[in-house]
């Protein structure tokens, strides 16, 4: 999931707000801004919302800076796979998504870490201000895809965001996507940058569902509201699920399952993640980005229907 925030230093965030990013972002908070001539990166693994709360007012609060609140999906939890990761000892980065380059060489890593080293660094570590080039940002932007963000903050204050066009406006900031916290507690109308089809769509309660999509946002909603579960805990439910979803995977259409099973896949992630609420949000907010994640757990996870017993 996870939630790449870039603010000026006249953004404030409620707790109210603050603790609705760490119930569903729980992994790590790690916060970067420049402050003569260096990068100055802070991490924590906060263990209550209070200490979340607490480390984004001493460190983040008044300041321009990028921070990232993580939930794990590559890697181990721990502040080597915490945001912001270093690039050069002038510019660090932090993610949003899910990179299709996975962690196949070192699973203790993150997909971050990974493409970091392999595709970043090589280029960074030599041309250094190569980051700064329109040219070049749009070129990452379209190597990771729109569901994927990157964040960059330089030792002279450049912040650059890469796939700004994908993420929100909030409280004077932009923020990375609008399923790792709850817009319409805070008053905003949440925007999704669905692609399947290549349409792309915004404020879905007045968009049409019904030229080209099998199912609405509404009858999600309706249905949560009667009391429908998307967890399903027995492993004899959820098989059948895996196994749909396994098959198109083989066969190359995800997102189209996605679209049109939107409950099996939040019962999916939800039984994966452990997050009912995290799942529900990203197959209804980004449905796109819930079709990469359920890829990642076949590609690079090793799910298979197989390999969940029976109840």
């Amino acid at each position: 999931m996870c939630l790449l925030v870039e603010q000026p230093s006249t953004t404030s965030f409620s707790d109210e707000f603050l603790a609705d990013v760490y119930s569903k972002n729980k992994d790590g908070l790690g916060i970067m801004y420049a402050e003569a001539g260096h990068v100055i990166v802070k991490k924590t693994l906060p263990k209550n919302v209070g200490e979340f709360i607490e480390f984004y007012r001493q460190y983040a609060e008044g300041r321009a800076c990028i921070w990232h609140a993580r939930m794990q999906t590559h890697g181990d939890i721990d502040l080597d796979n915490c945001h912001p990761y270093f690039i050069t000892s002038r510019i660090w980065m932090a993610h949003n998504g899910i990179l299709s380059t996975g962690n196949a060489n070192d699973k203790s890593k993150s997909d971050t870490w990974h493409f970091i080293h392999h595709i970043l660094q090589p280029v960074l570590a030599y041309e250094p201000d190569r980051i700064l080039d329109p040219t070049y940002q749009n070129f990452l932007g379209s190597m990771i895809g729109s569901t994927n963000k990157f964040g960059f903050m330089t030792a002279n204050g450049d912040s650059v965001i890469i796939n700004r066009s994908a993420g929100v406006e909030y409280n004077g900031a932009w923020l990375s996507n609008t399923y790792a916290w709850s817009p319409s507690r805070f008053g905003v109308k949440t925007t999704s940058s669905g692609s399947y089809g290549g349409r792309w769509y915004t404020d879905y309660d007045s968009y049409d569902w019904d030229a080209g999509y099998s199912y609405t946002r509404g009858s999600l909603q309706t249905a949560k509201a009667t009391g429908a579960t998307v967890k399903s805990d027995n492993k004899q439910t959820i098989k059948p699920i895996i196994k749909a979803a396994y098959n198109s995977w083989l066969n190359n259409n995800l997102e189209r399952w996605v679209m049109d099973a939107p409950w099996k896949a939040s019962a999916l992630l939800a039984y994966c993640l452990e997050d009912e609420d995290g799942a529900y949000d990203i197959v209804a907010d980004d449905p796109a980005t819930a079709a990469e994640w359920i890829y990642e757990l076949f590609e690079n996870e090793g799910l298979t229907p197989f390999n969940i017993p029976s109840a």
